[in-house]
């Protein structure tokens, strides 16, 4: 009976073990949803959008989700469609509850969220709603460090959405956001940033991605290299145009592995859920 319940002890002892040594595979989607404006009419407002554009996050499953141009009133549309969802994210214009969100949602039942936050793409991200570097508008990025509930695997997620003007405001804010997930990332913990940035492939803000300290690459191009850039563009405009240039991004670090990645080109009878494609990826971690 001693040597039956030493051999089950030591079985039971190995579980977490080998729990953890399991690769972690996540389904991540980012979304710009477009937010509120007066100017867009019939099938471009968001009360025609919302039910198809909660209907793709819904149908997608997706672990990790980062939306753009998210106002509050949106945000709660979907998440009455879209149930199972923790939110993460505040308004950049208060830090509360006025202004866009650069939102993420993460799946409860498999992640807790250990910390999070926000922070402004500036000189002073701590500053509520501050500006530099020629930022049309004000900029922030949400951030979440997660807790895989079944193996207490850590993952950093970071969702944010750069000027569409300013080249030093996208290149400085890229990388005050990279300086801010090192300073944060113990042990080779796995990571992803979604986002709008704003910028092309060959944008020369994403120079330094590729050989600084952090090598990161884009999801979607590694699972589709001979992709055509007349062929990837992630605006849909309304109209259902690919030649519109690839601004969306799922970032993950170099040499992680991509198992299926695509810009979701959904739409209703000619309906889109916004002016943006959604994009989508399957990425596995191997510890």
């Amino acid at each position: 009976m001693i040597r039956r319940l030493l051999t089950l002890s030591a079985l039971f002892s190995c579980m977490p073990l080998l729990a953890d040594d399991a690769p972690l595979q996540l389904r991540v989607l980012s979304f710009n949803i477009r937010y509120i404006n007066s100017g867009d009419t019939g099938a471009r407002t968001w009360l025609a959008r919302r039910d198809l554009a909660s209907q793709v996050i819904r149908e997608d499953k997706a672990d990790l989700i980062g939306l753009q141009e998210a106002f509050r009133t949106m945000l709660d549309d979907i998440r009455v469609r879209v149930p199972g969802y923790e939110e993460v994210g505040v308004g950049r214009e208060d830090g509360k509850e006025v202004g866009e969100y650069a939102a993420i949602l993460v799946r409860k039942d498999r992640f807790e969220v250990l910390e999070s936050g926000t922070f402004w793409l500036s000189d002073t991200p701590d500053v509520c709603a501050s500006c530099s570097w020629k930022n049309v508008v004000t900029r922030v990025c949400t951030w979440a460090k997660l807790k895989e509930r079944q193996t207490g695997k850590v993952i950093h997620f970071y969702n944010t959405h750069l000027d569409h003007e300013s080249q030093e405001a996208r290149e400085k804010g890229f990388a005050l956001i990279m300086d801010h997930l090192a300073k944060r990332r113990n042990n080779g913990e796995p990571f992803v940033i979604t986002g709008d940035l704003n910028a092309a492939e060959d944008n020369p803000a994403f120079d330094h991605l590729k050989s600084g300290p952090l090598p990161v690459v884009d999801a979607w191009r590694e699972k589709n290299p001979s992709v055509p850039l007349a062929e990837s563009g992630t605006m849909s405009l309304f109209t259902g145009k690919r030649d519109t240039g690839k601004i969306d991004y799922i970032f993950i670090p170099a040499g992680t592995r991509v198992i299926d990645s695509e810009i979701v080109h959904r739409n209703r009878d000619g309906l889109y859920p916004s002016d943006h494609y959604p994009v989508r990826a399957t990425v596995e971690f191997s510890k």
